[in-house]
């Protein structure tokens, strides 16, 4: 796997009592860069926002039934969350109330995300962006050499993991 530079820069922020939201264009990485930063730690609960039921669910749950489906995870990690009604809402009531859940959410509609978080999380959520991999991860991921060489395939075929 290539090491993403906002790999470290997200760990930082980890359990700091705010929200990780994660944006970028499809299929650059965002989820296995969630994936990678939970492993290993215990309790992590993953919601996808294209599933109807997790759509139904978290449709302007209240403080009860966020509980509820938390249970005892230390980490929620919802993807695509702007396919989700409210999300801001349920966000804040999470941050607000569910304490020490670290929540973090990702989804590739960075503008839909940004205003359905915007107000309800203002001081309560780190925004991060992942693009295509950079030329300094695929060098460090390769070697000088093997980039150097691999230059012209890069510039035609990009830099999608």
């Amino acid at each position: 796997m290539i090491t993403r530079i906002l790999d470290s820069q997200i760990r930082e922020k980890l359990f700091k009592k705010k929200a990780i939201v994660l944006t970028g264009p499809r299929q650059v990485g965002k989820t296995t860069l969630i994936h990678s930063l939970t492993s290993g730690m215990d309790k992590v609960l993953f919601f996808d926002g294209d599933d109807p039921t997790v759509q139904r669910l978290l449709d302007r749950p209240n403080t009860s039934q966020l509980k509820d489906l938390i249970g005892d995870n230390k980490v929620l990690f919802i993807d695509e969350c702007q396919r989700l009604n409210e999300i801001g809402l349920t966000s804040k009531i999470i941050i607000d109330q569910l304490q020490p859940v670290q929540l973090i959410l990702s989804g590739s509609s960075s503008v839909d995300i940004l205003q359905q978080t915007g107000e309800s999380l203002t001081g309560r959520k780190w925004t991060f962006s992942l693009l295509p991999v950079t030329w300094q991860e695929w060098q460090d991921y390769s070697g000088y050499l093997e980039s150097e060489q691999d230059m012209e395939n890069r510039l035609v075929y990009g830099v999608l993991p």
